[in-house]
């Protein structure tokens, strides 16, 4: 779970090390506060099976946990109690991130995925049921714009706007992918397999009625998944804080803003670079917009009683 706060807390079962916190204690009943994380701006964490993987607003990817098939791509199998960062995704721009139970999926800001992990029931999308230890785009959707991505056990989906269809791959042992046997790439849901429709192809019949209830579900998330959930100085916040009637709501407006700039994360999410510069954030580049941070007090300090509490 993550803190409004910015930090990220974990409980429960933890025999591979998913819960982050640097130990295989076996059960852990209490939140655990992540500490390698701290000060990260989490936009998006997901668990698998046994893994954990969490996508910072800057698209830096963290991975913990169970390895045993390479679903933490880190480009080996042992396992992490800590959090890890996949610098294979370094420049991948990640928006998005989903786990099954052994593998894991990838969305970045243009529209692609790339899988790693478990791959025997071709819930890669790979044309195989090879495994894969680092992350590996989906050639099969390099030619559409993904929107949404979603794992189950053993299969993925994955929702093209621009077809407004639906694409599965890996188990259909319980019907997941509707009507389709197992798949080892993407095809349209209740599309004939031997069509041999991909994402690629050029199929735009009228979509089966289960294809639009998973359109909109993917539409739902779309609208609301990539949305901060932590704490950060929004333009409007300002506005309401140096406006004259600041004084009226002073307590609401002061434990914002202490909630804020208590935290590391908080802070560092409020001033992050914007058109896409954000993405290049690396122990050389920052990511964080000083100019805008000298901007917000310049505005802050037409209001002292602001200013002192910041």
């Amino acid at each position: 779970s993550v803190h409004e706060g910015g930090e990220l807390f974990t409980w429960g079962q933890n025999t591979h090390g998913q819960l982050g916190v640097g130990s295989k204690t076996t059960l852990i009943l209490q939140p655990q506060l992540v500490k390698s994380l701290r000060g990260i701006p989490l936009a998006q964490i997901a668990a698998g099976g046994a893994h954990s993987v969490a996508v910072s607003l800057s698209g830096a990817v963290y991975s913990w946990g169970k390895n045993d098939f390479g679903q933490l791509g880190l480009g080996d199998t042992e396992d992490r109690s800590c959090p890890s960062y996949v610098g294979a995704l370094e420049h991948w721009k990640t928006v998005f991130i989903s786990c099954g139970a052994d593998h894991t999926a990838v969305l970045s800001k243009e529209g692609l995925v790339c899988t790693f992990g478990a791959g025997g029931a071709g819930q890669l999308g790979h044309n195989s049921t090879r495994n894969e230890l680092t992350p590996r785009m989906v050639a099969e959707l390099s030619g559409a714009r993904v929107s949404q991505i979603a794992c189950g056990r053993q299969h993925t989906l994955v929702y093209v706007p621009s077809l407004d269809k639906v694409y599965s791959f890996g188990s259909a042992e319980k019907g997941q992918l509707g009507e389709q046997p197992d798949q080892v790439i993407p095809l349209p849901i209740n599309s004939p397999v031997n069509a041999g429709t991909s994402c690629e192809g050029n199929d735009h019949s009228t979509l089966p009625v289960i294809s639009s209830i998973f359109s909109y579900i993917f539409m739902y998330f779309t609208q609301n998944s990539y949305l901060n959930g932590i704490a950060t100085v929004k333009d409007e916040d300002v506005d309401t804080w140096i406006s004259s009637s600041a004084l009226l709501h002073w307590e609401s407006v002061k434990k914002r803003i202490r909630l804020i700039f208590s935290s590391e994360a908080c802070i560092n999410g409020s001033f992050l670079e914007k058109r896409d510069k954000h993405f290049k954030t690396s122990k050389e580049f920052s990511g964080i917009d000083l100019s805008e941070v000298q901007r917000f007090y310049k505005k802050i300090s037409k209001k002292q009683l602001v200013f002192k509490e910041v």
